[in-house]
C-alpha cells in the first residue's frame, strides 16, 4: 500500500492547497488519500484503511476528549470550541504510510519517524498511526511469535507437557500485556492530538498561534489518559507522566523552570530530552491548574498576544506578571512532585 498512496499523494502534492479548513479539509485529505473510507461519528471524521474494531476505539477517544475538554473550559470559565463541521482525524494503519504523508503534504517526514501522531494547524487534521506497528511492540509480536514455534517444536520433540504448558500460558500473558500497551497508547495519543486540535480550532486562545511548544505539549499532555471510560483531565492524574517527572527530577534531569519558560522548539529527534519535556510540562500545566486557575487562565488568555505596539512579550515576562515569579514557583511545584 504505501507505494500506490506515494504516488497519491506525491502527484496532488504541488496542489495542496495554503490551508483548508472544516469540509475542505475532510475533501482534500479523501482526495489524497483514496484507498482510505471515512467514518462518521457526532463530531468527528476518522479516514482510515485501518480495521473497524481499532476505528470505533478512536471514534470513542474523540467523542470523550471533546466531552472532557468542554468540562475544563466549563471549569476555567473559557468559550468551548463549537466548530460549524465536524472535525477530521486520519488514521493509517501502518507507519510507513504515515511517515509518507507527512512528508508529502508538510515536509514532515524527520519528525514523523519520531512520534506517533501529530496536528497539523495548516489543514486542521489530526494524523496517527496504529501503534500495533510501532518498532518495539512489532519486535516484541515477532519474538513472541518465535517463542511459541520453540514451544511447539519443543512439544513434539516430547517435552514435559507441564513445563509446555506453563511456557504456552507465560507467551499467552505476555501477548495480552502487548495488546493492553498497544490500546493504551492509541487512547493516550488519539486524546493528545485531539486537544492540539481543540486548542487550534477554538476562540478561547488568542495568542494559540505564537504559544511556545512546550505550552501546546503541556496543554495536550495534561489530558492524556489510557482509561477514557471516566472523567480525564488536568485535575486527574496519568501515572506514566507523574512517574516520568518524578524520576527526571529525583536524577536532576529536569529542565529549570526559567529554561522551558524560555524555549521555544521541540527536538523530537532527541527522545529523552523530549519526553523529559512532556512530562515537565504537562505536570507543570495539571499543578498550576489545581493551585492557581485563576492565573493560569490569566497567562493562557495573555500569552502570545502582541502588546499595543506590536510586539509578543516573552512567554515567560507574561508567565511572572500572571502566576509569579519562576523561581519560587519551580520550588512548589519540584516539592508536589516528589511527595
Amino acid at each position: 500500500m504505501l507505494i500506490a498512496l506515494m504516488l497519491v499523494v506525491s502527484a496532488a502534492a504541488a496542489d495542496l492547497p495554503p490551508d483548508a479548513t472544516g469540509k475542505d479539509s475532510i475533501d482534500l485529505a479523501r482526495v489524497l488519500l483514496p484507498h482510505a473510507t471515512a467514518h462518521r461519528t457526532g463530531r468527528y471524521v476518522v479516514l482510515s484503511d485501518g480495521d473497524r474494531p481499532v476505528i470505533r476505539s478512536v471514534e470513542f477517544a474523540l467523542e470523550e476528549t471533546r466531552r472532557q475538554y468542554d468540562r475544563w473550559c466549563r471549569a476555567m470559565r473559557l468559550p468551548p470550541p463549537r466548530p460549524d463541521e465536524r472535525l477530521l482525524c486520519i488514521l493509517f494503519h501502518e507507519q510507513e504510510d504515515f511517515v509518507a504523508f507527512a512528508e508529502q503534504t508538510e515536509g514532515l517526514a524527520a519528525t514523523a519517524q519520531h512520534v506517533s501522531g501529530y496536528f497539523s494547524p495548516r489543514f486542521d487534521w489530526i494524523v496517527c498511526f496504529d501503534p500495533w506497528d510501532s518498532t518495539d511492540l512489532t519486535t516484541a509480536t515477532q519474538s513472541l511469535d518465535n517463542a511459541d514455534a520453540d514451544i511447539e517444536s519443543a512439544a513434539a520433540r516430547g517435552a514435559d507437557p507441564e513445563q509446555v504448558a506453563e511456557a504456552r500460558r507465560k507467551v499467552i500473558a505476555a501477548r495480552v500485556e502487548v495488546q493492553e500497551e498497544e490500546r493504551a497508547r492509541r487512547t493516550a495519543v488519539t486524546i493528545h492530538e485531539a486537544v492540539h486540535q481543540l486548542v487550534h480550532v477554538g476562540d478561547a486562545f488568542p495568542g494559540r498561534a505564537n504559544w511556545p511548544g512546550w505550552l501546546h505539549e503541556g496543554v495536550a499532555v495534561a489530558f492524556e489518559t489510557d482509561n477514557h471510560r471516566g472523567p480525564f483531565g488536568p485535575d486527574r492524574s496519568y501515572a506514566p507522566r507523574v512517574n516520568g517527572i518524578r524520576q527526571a527530577v529525583a536524577a536532576d534531569r529536569h529542565i529549570p523552570l526559567q529554561e522551558l519558560l524560555a524555549g521555544d522548539t521541540i527536538d523530537h529527534a532527541d527522545g529523552d530530552h523530549t519526553g523529559i519535556l512532556y512530562d515537565q510540562a504537562g505536570s507543570l500545566f495539571c499543578w498550576l491548574y489545581k493551585r492557581n486557575r485563576q492565573g493560569l487562565a490569566a497567562f493562557l488568555a495573555d500569552v502570545g498576544v502582541p502588546d499595543a505596539t506590536g510586539v509578543i512579550p516573552a512567554p515567560e515576562d507574561v508567565f511572572t506578571r500572571t502566576l509569579g515569579p519562576p523561581a519560587s514557583i519551580e520550588r512548589r511545584w519540584i516539592a508536589n512532585v516528589l511527595r
